[in-house]
């Protein structure tokens, strides 16, 4: 991992996320996490080619798929599969508390055969974007119990890791099976939408420094302002305007992190009009100002 980046969200050229693995010469990223009201973390839409596993052991949270919100109760465990679109958020008054665990199907594809039987059917499938293991089913207490296993082999046990990754695939594949949607030849209509607002996303994360509008935003996707409305309010929950101004805000934080300069410059260089109207938005989003939060990772660092 590099320390650098911990907690950043970087993109490629085609907007899906570059995930901070925890060893580059190994794709997984492994984390025992939380997520609050106000978090920098809340909220923000991404997408890779990468898996993703989150378990929740502590309170319960909220995950968003595609556009379909799912409650995540204490015992619950969510695959997320390859290049859907998702973000978690807090569910008040607790903290959610779980492990989540990102890692790429390659770590499955010992051969040919093993890629095309038994990965390729599931990571190309429309049909299944999420699956959600709810405390109670009869195997979701294997999956979390395999989830935090990840978590117990963490950085350092490449071989435990991936003996754990093909259990859990196990358990995936046998849900895939039973709701008779593992079909390799499968001919699914795709979602145009979710591919629309990639691009808008895309667009928003190469311009977002400028004084960027609606027509340009909506444009970047090929669509009407009205449409572009409507598909930021089904995938992410905000207007394109609202998910611009949280994006900015994101980068003040990143800044904050990651570099020494003053208000003034990261306001420039993340597209606000003056220091104090980024302030006013950072605590719209944040609950708190860009200073305190500097104040607070800074203490933070100390600490650890």
């Amino acid at each position: 991992m590099i320390k650098e980046y911990k907690g950043l969200v970087r993109t490629r050229d085609d907007g899906s996320e570059l995930i901070n693995y925890d060893d580059a010469s190994f794709p997984s990223y492994i984390y025992d996490g939380y997520v609050y009201s106000g978090c920098t973390w809340e909220k923000v839409p991404h997408f890779h080619k990468d898996v993703e596993l989150l378990s929740v052991y502590g309170s319960c949270m909220g995950y968003s798929v595609n556009g379909t919100n799912i409650f995540l109760e204490k015992g619950d465990t969510i695959f997320v599969n390859s290049d859907q679109l998702h973000y978690s958020y807090a569910t008040p008054p607790r903290e959610g508390r779980y492990v989540i665990a990102v890692l790429h199907p390659r770590l499955l594809c010992a051969n040919y055969a093993v890629e095309a039987k038994a990965v390729l059917p599931v990571i190309t499938s429309k049909k299944v974007p999420f699956i959600h293991f709810r405390r109670g089913d009869r195997d979701a207490a294997d999956m979390q119990a395999l989830v935090m296993k990840l978590h117990k082999h963490d950085f350092g046990n490449e071989f435990l890791i991936t003996k754990t990754f093909f259990e859990i695939w196990g358990l995936i594949m046998d849900r895939v099976n039973e709701s008779g949607e593992f079909c390799p030849d499968e001919i699914v209509n795709h979602d145009v939408h979710n591919d629309i607002l990639k691009a808008m996303m895309n667009y928003v994360d190469k311009n977002y420094m400028k004084n960027v509008t609606l027509n340009e935003i909506a444009g970047a996707g090929g669509v009407s302002r009205s449409l572009c409305n409507s598909i930021f309010n089904k995938y992410t929950n905000m207007t394109p305007i609202e998910y611009i101004m949280h994006f900015r805000t994101r980068k003040v934080a990143d800044l904050l992190q990651s570099g020494t300069f003053s208000m003034s410059e990261i306001a420039e260089q993340t597209g606000f009009s003056s220091a104090s109207y980024m302030t006013e938005t950072f605590k719209k989003f944040y609950k708190f100002s860009p200073r305190d939060y500097k104040k607070n990772i800074e203490q933070q660092n100390r600490e650890s």
